[in-house]
């Protein structure tokens, strides 16, 4: 019954809307610091095109991540009920969303991708969804980056106080009054070559644990 329920867009949208007033809860009640934000505004002054990566763990603040205009941002976002709710939940931050997977039948998403990038669009990829395995970068990812001739530019955040919940990406779930940091992390070059791909792989991979580390320790200095 409440799976059923799951399905309808009145369900959806309600807690959609109860998302977004705890992450802005959470948000407004914790101090932030912001870490190597020159990074992505860099690109967006250049109009040079980047593909923004995260785990799919850090996934809920992300939209206070972005340091550009509304509606300028897409999310690849898988199109089964648990992505439709997030998609209807980033909406509420004037991200626009893709739906589709750069795993599972994903060729149309990625067409998209490309399509919106040669456009001067940003696309965000959580490179371990939409089930994973968990922090493991698939080759769908750096392919949307090879295919769009974009960088990709790794990001998260992290707070002091808040639960890791026992799903299959260790889901990060910030509390509200904390002390947190949003990180941008040092450009990925795409790969030129297919040849490029399985490296490109291992950076991003290294780069986003790192990311990921570091973010953390900041907060619980």
């Amino acid at each position: 019954m409440i799976k059923r329920g799951l399905k309808s867009n009145l369900a959806q949208d309600m807690i959609a809307f109860l998302a977004s007033l705890y992450m802005r809860f959470v948000f407004w009640t914790s101090c932030w610091a912001r870490f190597r934000f020159d990074i992505p505004l860099a690109y967006l002054q250049n109009q040079k095109p980047f593909i923004t990566c995260f785990w799919h763990s850090r996934l809920l603040l992300l939209p206070y991540a972005w340091p550009g205009k509304k509606n300028t941002f897409f999310m690849l976002i898988s199109a089964h009920k648990d992505g439709r709710i997030i998609s209807k939940t980033v909406k509420h931050f004037g991200i626009e969303t893709i739906a589709g997977s750069t795993q599972r039948g994903g060729m149309g998403a990625l067409r998209e991708m490309v399509r919106l990038s040669k456009q001067g669009k940003t696309v965000g990829i959580t490179p371990d969804g939409p089930r994973g395995p968990r922090f493991q970068v698939s080759e769908g990812a750096v392919m949307a980056a090879y295919f769009s001739k974009a960088d990709l530019i790794p990001v998260t955040y992290s707070v002091k106080h808040h639960k890791v919940l026992q799903t299959w990406d260790h889901f990060f779930l910030p509390s509200p009054f904390s002390r947190g940091i949003v990180m941008w992390g040092e450009p990925i070059a795409y790969p030129k070559t297919k040849d490029q791909i399985v490296d490109v792989r291992k950076k991003l991979k290294m780069a986003l644990d790192n990311l990921n580390q570091k973010a953390d320790a900041q907060v619980n200095r």
